[in-house]
């Protein structure tokens, strides 16, 4: 998967309106780890039932110790979490997240920026 800072530009696909990337993790790049809030993993499972930019193939998660372990966490459940993406707004901001930030938050502790986090949890009322 490519790599995006979190809150850069969004420049994956053609979008209208724009957007800001967060969770676009792979090996080579440090990011932010912590404990997620309450509620952010459960609106993110939420908002990944609803993927939008659902391309052709897969992704494998980089971070994972190896591709036996990245092959086993294409699904959360029955959510298929290696294609598509997430978007969600806050604060007039529209954020795109490949879905697997789900695995991302759950296994490898990455923490999104606050004010993703926050409108993750505001679109699915979770809090």
């Amino acid at each position: 998967m490519t790599y995006y800072a979190d809150l850069s530009p969004y420049e994956y696909t053609e979008s209208q309106p724009a957007m800001l990337n967060v969770g676009w993790l792979d090996e080579v790049h440090p990011y932010v780890t912590g404990a997620a809030p309450e509620g952010l993993l459960e609106a993110l499972v939420v908002l990944g039932r609803g993927a939008e930019n659902v391309l052709r193939g897969m992704h494998f998660c980089e971070l994972c110790p190896d591709f036996q372990t990245a092959r086993d966490s294409m699904y959360r459940g029955d959510l298929f979490i290696a294609s598509g993406e997430i978007r969600v707004t806050g604060n007039g901001v529209v954020y795109a997240s490949p879905v697997m930030i789900v695995h991302y938050v759950e296994a490898h502790a990455y923490m999104p920026p606050d004010e993703y986090c926050r409108a993750a949890m505001a679109a699915v009322m979770v809090d």
